[in-house]
């Protein structure tokens, strides 16, 4: 008996021992909280969060660190300088949420290379033209800002998947946003909008579309045939009936129309007709 314990362990050890043969940590990136350590590990920092610091000019000494990634600066305040952002060459996230800024700083604008950036909650009224140059932006958060118009340039950030332009006082967007085929996810709640923006029409891999918040009553027979849809917010939206083909919605998931007056009919015709569809009413 005690023989073939000892014969199952060793086999399971065995047979175990190669579980996790081609799996590894997550990468921790090197990260410092202050500029003093930053310097001391300039060769290996890639995370620097300043985030609640009072900040002023950025200094020149970030442009000696190689490997710096990502650079938060969150809540900053006193912002006064950023003339070293066209030196981080290796800038791929950039956070300057709720830093008081009136317009984006032009030399946001040189970062070719930059995958995320995050500028909500400032006071920004109009988005420079300039936006069409990060060509490698894939994510890009301009929530809670003062835009009433965004720039037609937009539309050649081509890489872009993730558009958060929530709580602004926009009624429409370019004509030129249809040229973000990869875009998967675009949230436009709270703005001034009348109708679903046609732009949007043609996105094949649009996956999440938020509207809730607007003034839209009518829900256009196209947006129920985006292949792709699986999240759609109507909430608080003037909409009382949805498009009579809903057959094209295959992927869909989740409908929201809280706070819609949605006659008890159409509510039947909707679960009748999107029977695996979590909608709420």
């Amino acid at each position: 008996m005690k023989k073939s314990v000892v014969l199952g362990s060793v086999l399971g050890v065995l047979a175990c021992s190669g579980c996790f043969k081609h799996r590894e940590a997550p990468h921790r990136p090197v990260t410092v909280t202050a500029l003093a350590d930053a310097v001391a590990k300039k060769d290996s920092v890639e995370r620097l969060n300043l985030s609640g610091q009072a900040i002023g000019a950025l200094p020149q000494e970030l442009a000696s660190m190689p490997k710096l990634s990502i650079l938060l600066l969150r809540n900053g305040t006193g912002i006064t300088s950023l003339a070293v952002l066209p030196s981080l060459k290796a800038l791929k996230t950039l956070d300057l949420s709720s830093a008081k800024m009136a317009s984006v700083p032009a030399e946001v604008f040189t970062l070719a290379g930059l995958d995320q950036l995050y500028l909500a909650d400032n006071g920004i009224a109009t988005l420079a033209p300039e936006i069409g140059g990060l060509k490698g932006l894939s994510y890009l958060n301009l929530d809670r800002n003062q835009l009433a118009a965004l720039p037609a340039a937009l539309g050649d950030v081509a890489g872009l998947r993730w558009l958060h332009l929530n709580e602004n006082k926009l009624a429409a967007l370019p004509a030129e946003l249809a040229k973000l085929a990869k875009l998967q996810r675009v949230y436009l709640r709270q703005n001034q909008l009348t109708a679903v923006p046609e732009c949007l029409k043609g996105l094949p891999l649009l996956e999440d579309v938020s509207l809730s918040g607007n003034q839209i009553a009518e829900v256009p027979q196209w947006l129920a045939e985006l292949p792709k849809l699986r999240q759609l917010d109507l909430d608080g939206c003037p909409v009382t009936k949805l498009p009579e083909k809903l057959d094209g919605w295959k992927t869909l998931h989740v409908l929201s129309l809280v706070r819609c007056a949605i006659p008890e009919a159409e509510k039947a015709r909707l679960r009748a007709a999107l029977p695996d569809v979590h909608i709420a009413f």
